[in-house]
């Protein structure tokens, strides 16, 4: 539960050291060992200033206050985003990633499966009921159409965007910064916010001095 919304997000990878290799043990022990070395690395590399490498705790802000933000593009994050349709079809806007959907084409949704927005309670006093009663009765054609012979990816067209679906995301951390710094804003979908929060609070764990700042 994120925000009120019955959301998941779980980070599934991030950048980090290549495997070892046939090099002698000595030269393994100097691989970089995590993403934010691998930026500063790719950052001195164009001042010819590797020698330097963590000498300076705040050097990839400086780059980022900067606008030179092509560095942190080395690394990147994959998360597992559990969500409604009107999220995902929002989320793939962000043409700077990489997406793995859960499919409705060949996974029939048999089961009601469905976000339901919070904000219904405040609404008015039936929204919620008029809500419920949207999803039951869309479900019930979905299986209705199935049970006709009509394919899933045919029948799918009765189903609502708050169908619950699945999702793998692959994006660098630029793109990343991108993302949050649009979709924590008010003007953002609430479910929405909800997601990019909880991807912020992740990568300030993660990543906290590419993302401390935000």
């Amino acid at each position: 539960m994120t925000d009120g919304y019955d959301v998941e997000v779980k980070l599934l990878a991030v950048t980090g050291p290549p495997p070892a290799t046939e090099s002698p043990p000595e030269e393994d022990a100097n691989r970089l060992a995590s993403p934010e070395e691998l930026i500063e690395y790719a950052g001195r590399l164009c001042w010819d200033s590797t020698a330097k490498l963590g000498t300076t705790p705040d050097r990839i802000q400086k780059w980022i206050e900067m606008g030179h933000e092509s560095v942190i593009e080395h690394a990147s994050a994959t998360f597992y985003i559990r969500a409604s349709r009107t999220l995902t079809h929002e989320l793939v806007r962000h043409r700077t990633a990489s997406y793995s959907q859960r499919s409705q084409r060949y996974v029939k949704e048999t089961k009601p499966s469905y976000i339901t927005p919070p904000e219904l309670d405040a609404a008015a006093p039936d929204a919620l009921a008029v809500f419920e009663s949207a999803m039951q009765h869309a479900w019930s054609f979905y299986q209705q159409l199935l049970d006709l012979g009509v394919k899933p990816e045919i029948a799918r067209y009765v189903l609502p965007n708050a169908c619950e679906s699945q999702i793998v995301m692959t994006m660098n951390f630029r793109e990343l910064r991108h993302f949050i710094k649009l979709r924590t804003s008010k003007r953002a979908l609430p479910e929405m916010r909800a997601v990019a929060g909880r991807i912020r609070e992740i990568m300030k764990v993660q990543a906290p001095k590419s993302f401390e700042d935000m």
